[in-house]
């Protein structure tokens, strides 16, 4: 069995994501500080490439951006993305909201 470097979350987040100029809206349901899985309407095929941006849970603030992800895995409704390229403020406030649910887990 292959154990994941980091922790994944069930969440519910709003999520926008770009593929080969097509906008599409879904919602993220497990995240980790590499990737997310995403529920929606719209069937995203693995191999392909997006951008992403996921509402964080404090709506003040500017959405997550994913500059980059691919899609690791598809079903008919869900996906998996790995992130790929976030810019380091993104990265960092991932980082911390990862943490941030790691303790309300514990």
């Amino acid at each position: 069995m292959k154990l994941r470097k980091h922790s994944r979350f069930a969440v519910q987040l709003p999520a926008v994501y770009t593929a080969e100029n097509i906008q599409s809206k879904g919602v993220v349901f497990n995240l980790s500080a590499e990737g997310c899985a995403i529920g929606s309407s719209m069937i995203m095929p693995k191999g392909a490439y997006l951008a992403l941006q996921v509402s964080l849970s404090d709506q003040a603030s500017a959405p997550l951006e994913v500059e980059l992800g691919a899609v690791r895995w598809s079903t008919e409704r869900q996906f998996g993305v790995e992130f790929i390229r976030l810019k380091d403020a993104d990265s960092e406030r991932l980082r911390a909201y990862a943490q941030l649910l790691q303790m309300h887990t514990e």
